[in-house]
């Protein structure tokens, strides 16, 4: 069994997608996390560092300073779209249901 119809490009809570599969239809729905926290509170690593023993160390090597500014300024778009609710994480909910009944 495997979806042939995919969620759009821009999707939003409540989007739904079916299949069906020897007599059972298949749903899928997007629902918003209740976590609320920020993604910096909710990721280990999130902000990049320099120090080795940290989550979000950006690794040994040349050009360091460049790879963090880089790594710094992607955290910060990541940000600053949450703060605008340009995204929010999300689960995806199956549901199975034959002859009109939800099992």
């Amino acid at each position: 069994m495997s979806f042939t119809e995919h969620f759009d490009a821009y999707a939003c809570e409540g989007d739904a997608i079916s299949c069906e599969a020897k007599g059972f239809i298949v749903t899928a729905r997007i629902v918003a996390d209740d976590c609320l926290d920020a993604p910096d509170q909710r990721q280990d690593g999130f902000w990049p560092s320099l120090y080795k023993d940290a989550p979000g160390f950006i690794g040994p090597g040349n050009s360091f300073r460049q790879r963090f500014a880089e790594a710094q300024a992607k955290a910060e778009a990541v940000m600053e779209a949450w703060r605008k609710s340009e995204w929010f994480y999300c689960g995806i909910v199956l549901s199975v249901e034959r002859d009109g009944i939800e099992l």
